[in-house]
């Protein structure tokens, strides 16, 4: 992928997962496969092979190694390849294109050299990529459809009916597209579910630790594929677990495998830009899931001003200034002329967290939004506009619907500021469209509209008066106060891009209220910000935006 711009500013970005320091092989060492490397991945599904052997098991290593070979045979010896349906067979090089074109860059457990005989000897893996490439791109012929696929796929793989267990997690990794409830209950359809499945089996086999030299693993077929499979379940469970308020399965601590590398990708340019949009999108979950962390400690925080970890808006900040130009967002002017797909979804979690990390927890309905959270919402709405302006959104993911519901927040609270208000409605109306298309798709962008519609239609005279934390007889609180420039979050806006923005960056305007406010979770920031902004957010004297008796229902 080449080497990229070092972060400009002063802290180093700190990774989620850890690099072994024993000497690497160069990434050329890493060869592509080739059409020769088809057969079933012979040993990779082995349980105990790698294992530190805390248990002792190791003492009893050929009774488990003559368990696993006859297992092997056995599952082999009864593979069942039906024929599949001749019309699916006939749609697999569309379903192929639709995979590789949306799903690659989230995804890139399949390969283009090893596809075609994976699929013949796979039924549950050509299900599943028809289940993914149907739901997002339906073919306009007929065809059984995603939830025929998914029913398929899902029976093949609880009937252990696929002997090859890297293929079943590839095959179930796909799932990934298909949503057929809302998480609002418990069910086995989740992708928290399936996400869990995946990380148990693969922990069990290992994949989370760099193999050794000469192990059935280290080859270079096997090695880019665990790469690949387990930094993507990996940056899901870790969005995840931010969205639905979820505790973190994998252990960063545990993990030895190394960072996803150039090789691991095919050579040409659009693989290569693929693959570096992935890198950086598990970078960025990984940051994700220490934000998760630390919301989930600042419930049971013994005081009411815990300040949050300032740190982790550094790594924000040097994540997206590392980011190479050609994954940049093109957002600097009213007009977006280098569309990128992938990049401007890459970029829909980053403003996300954004948001979380700028919403004041005052009261336990819906929190008040901060001057970077309002920012961070208008280039959701921006990206959005950019997408359905474009007449397609179906390759959106179902997380998508979160994005939306934390930018409305914002959004919401921003139409109540007069120099906002246009703007603000304006972006309230991309993300309901954004929703309606995604109703389309997912059934928790089902919950997302109606609360959408509810809360739009309140009056504002439903809008009582906010609670602030508590502060000290002084002012001041207990929790230090850390100067954080935040507009060092948004360095691909110009004053440009939107009135919103530019009232946010107008130093000349605004004088130096916008470059030295400390920490979100501390009340001082609260009191200093609308102190600074008191013209600017004048309107929420009347209206104020504590919406203490409302509640939405989000992911």
């Amino acid at each position: 992928m080449g080497d990229t711009p070092a972060p400009v500013h002063a802290t180093p970005i700190h990774v989620a997962f850890n690099i072994p320091t024993a000497e690497r092989a160069p990434d050329a060492a890493v060869n592509h496969p080739t059409k020769s490397s088809t057969s079933p991945t012979e040993g990779a599904g082995r349980s105990h092979a790698g294992d530190v052997d805390t248990g002792f098991l190791q003492i009893y290593g050929p009774e488990n190694q003559l368990e696993a070979e006859q297992q092997e045979l056995v599952a082999n010896l009864e593979l069942r390849n039906p024929a599949s349906d001749p019309r699916q067979q006939e749609l697999q090089q569309s379903f192929s294109e639709t995979y590789f074109e949306y799903c690659y860059p989230w995804c890139p457990v399949l390969d283009h050299d090893t596809l075609d005989s994976e699929l013949a000897r796979s039924p549950m893996l050509a299900n599943a990529l028809a289940l993914a490439a149907s739901h997002i791109q339906p073919p306009l012929i007929p065809h059984q459809g995603p939830a025929a696929y998914y029913d398929k796929a899902r029976m093949m793989f609880y009937m252990d009916e696929e002997p090859d267990i890297l293929t079943s997690l590839k095959a179930v990794s796909l799932f990934y597209w298909w949503a057929p409830r809302s998480p609002s209950t418990a069910h086995r359809h989740a992708s928290w579910w399936w996400t869990s499945v995946i990380i148990r089996h693969a922990q069990q086999m290992n994949i989370h630790r760099e193999p050794k030299q000469g192990s059935v693993a280290s080859s270079a077929l096997h090695l880019s594929l665990r790469r690949r499979l387990w930094w993507t379940v990996f940056a899901r469970e870790r969005l995840t677990s931010l969205c639905q308020s979820k505790p973190c399965i994998i252990c960063p601590e545990d993990m030895t495998i190394q960072e996803v590398q150039p090789s691991d990708f095919p050579s040409d340019p659009t693989s290569q830009k693929k693959g570096r949009i992935f890198k950086y999108w598990v970078r960025l979950s990984g940051i994700m899931g220490k934000v998760s962390k630390a919301l989930s400690k600042s419930v049971d925080s013994p005081t009411e001003t815990a300040t949050f970890p300032t740190e982790l808006r550094q790594e924000l900040v040097a994540w997206v200034q590392s980011l190479p130009s050609d994954l940049q967002l093109p957002i600097g002017s009213s007009r977006t002329e280098g569309f990128d797909r992938d990049v401007h979804q890459l970029h829909l979690p980053y403003l996300t967290t954004i948001i979380v990390m700028h919403l004041q927890r005052t009261t336990p309905d819906l929190p008040q939004a901060l001057p970077p959270a309002i920012l961070a919402a208008s280039c959701i709405a921006r990206i959005l506009r950019d997408i359905l302006s474009r007449g397609n959104a179906r390759f959106l993911m179902a997380i998508t619907c979160w994005y939306c519901g934390t930018a409305f927040i914002a959004l919401l609270q921003a139409s109540r500021i007069k120099q906002f208000s246009q703007e603000a409605e304006e972006g309230l109306d991309i993300l309901d469209q954004a929703v309606g298309q995604l109703q389309q798709m997912w059934a928790s962008a089902n919950v997302i509209r109606q609360g959408f519609e509810r809360l739009r239609a309140l009056p504002r005279s439903m809008m009582h008066a906010g609670k602030g934390r508590s502060t000290a007889p002084n002012g001041s609180s207990d929790a230090p106060s850390n100067d954080f420039d935040w507009k060092l979050l948004f360095p691909f806006v110009t004053r440009s891009t939107s009135r919103i923005v530019d009232c946010l960056l107008a130093d000349d305007e605004f004088g130096t209220t916008a470059t030295a406010l400390p920490s979100p979770e501390n009340a001082v920031f609260h009191e200093d910000l609308l102190n600074r902004y008191h013209d600017l957010l004048e309107p929420f004297v009347d209206y104020n935006f504590d919406f203490s008796n409302i509640n939405l229902d989000i992911l």
